[in-house]
């Protein structure tokens, strides 16, 4: 599939710093395509997600005068070119509610970041990343950390 085809593209975000990596890989890919991006949080209950603190809503890059669009933009760090929907899940089962949101929203290409566990981490944790990639009706791009990057988070 070539990218002049993804009009809808997703990037997950747990608001760590690999997740935000993904979001700002997929901010940039949707500039580039011309496509709207969805901004996707999988959390557990309604207190994680408020805990969070992830806002929901849809930035219209028309709407820059409007002081709502101007505080999200803001709390996103959204530049306003891309028409940009934010929006929370629950549910425990991560991978699953990604996947369905995915379907759903007939979304192109999903933009994800793996941790980069691995051994008895990734055994015992499993991955998300992986279960999306089966799961997922549609491609998927895997960001991986820099080798630095795993060190310093202590993988």
């Amino acid at each position: 599939m070539s990218t002049a085809n993804w009009k809808r593209i997703m990037a997950t975000t747990d608001f760590s710093p690999f997740g935000n990596k993904a979001v700002a890989y997929a901010h940039e890919l949707a500039e580039n395509c011309g496509a709207e991006l969805h901004v996707l949080t999988v959390a557990d209950n309604a207190d994680v997600a408020a805990r969070q603190g992830g806002a929901t809503g849809v930035l219209e890059p028309a709407d820059k005068d409007d002081e709502r669009w101007a505080w999200l933009a803001e709390l996103h760090g959204e530049t306003g070119k891309v028409r940009r929907i934010d929006a929370v899940v629950i549910g425990k089962k991560t991978a699953e509610k990604i996947a369905e949101y995915a379907q759903k929203q007939e979304i192109d290409l999903i933009v994800i970041a793996s941790h980069g566990r691995t051994g008895i981490k990734h055994a015992v944790l499993g991955s998300v990343t992986e279960k999306v990639i089966r799961s997922a009706h549609c491609p998927v791009l895997v960001l991986r950390p820099s080798a630095a990057e795993t060190a310093k988070a202590g993988k």
